[in-house]
């Protein structure tokens, strides 16, 4: 598995809405429905959990990416598929503005207009502006206080992982990823198929198609040097979980380096998920 679903991701911004515009290879499937069961928030509000479900939602629909391969497809076909692509996304979109509540709602419509913005012209250098990493920055503040997810903190070095967990309860978690390294990192995180009885190491030698038809996307965070990033991430089935980072050694935040990808230098990892 040679590349990333979330390849694009050290060129863009800390923030899972945009790794789906950075290039990924295959052809994802299309976002999910939005997820009516809702459970209530720390606070006991419907409301709240209603909002930071419709946010978990849009995670995992924009995390799947647009059924394009990047690899081969011409800027134009990119364009055209992402703008395609984004009207099925946007349901999950409206579903945010529609349960925001009070408190978070000027945050979260910043981040709704401009995904909606990049998704229609396929610039996606809005997701670096200062608007839009304040917006995420507040909504992210607001989640980790008031949705009752259970926190995973992961420091990113160069080249390791460090506070990987060694199991996590089913369920949606608030992972955060804290770089602590001179280049830019991302936790790229699989389900291993019940199938598959390969070493996450083993899974990663394979070539790209048939590692990812050993694994299932399951979420992503990316953080610059010195700066960090909480993804809210449904990691909700038993079983083996991988963790790697794909981006290219000599990466930074604002330019892809040329080296090989940091999990050949030691940043990959597992957990179990009971």
């Amino acid at each position: 598995m040679t590349t990333s679903p979330t390849r694009l991701a050290a060129c863009t911004a800390a923030s899972v809405l945009a790794l789906v515009l950075g290039g990924c290879g295959g052809a994802p499937a299309a976002p999910p429905p939005a997820t009516t069961d809702v459970t209530t928030a720390s606070d006991g509000s419907t409301e709240v959990a209603t909002f930071c479900q419709s946010v978990v939602d849009v995670e995992a629909g924009l995390a799947g990416g647009p059924p394009v391969d990047f690899a081969t497809a011409t800027p134009q076909e990119i364009q055209t598929a992402v703008r395609e692509w984004g009207t099925t996304v946007e349901p999950l979109l409206a579903a945010v503005d529609a349960a925001a509540p009070a408190a978070v709602a000027t945050d979260a419509g910043t981040l709704t207009r401009l995904t909606r913005q990049a998704l229609s012209t396929g610039d996606e250098s809005v997701f670096e502006s200062p608007e839009f990493v304040a917006a995420e920055d507040g909504t992210d503040t607001y989640m980790v206080s008031e949705c009752g997810y259970e926190q995973v903190e992961i420091t990113a070095a160069d080249y390791e992982y460090q506070g990987l967990p060694e199991t996590l309860t089913a369920g949606i978690k608030a992972v955060t990823l804290v770089n602590e390294g001179e280049e830019a990192h991302e936790v790229g995180i699989v389900r291993v198929n019940d199938d598959v009885t390969l070493s996450v190491e083993e899974i990663l030698a394979l070539g790209e198609a048939e590692g990812m038809a050993a694994v299932t996307f399951t979420g992503a965070a990316f953080a610059g040097p010195g700066e960090s990033d909480t993804a809210f991430i449904s990691i909700d089935e038993p079983g083996r979980y991988g963790v790697a980072c794909f981006i290219p050694e000599g990466s930074t935040a604002g330019a892809e380096g040329a080296g090989p990808p940091h999990f050949t230098l030691g940043m990959l990892g597992d957990f179990t998920v009971t």
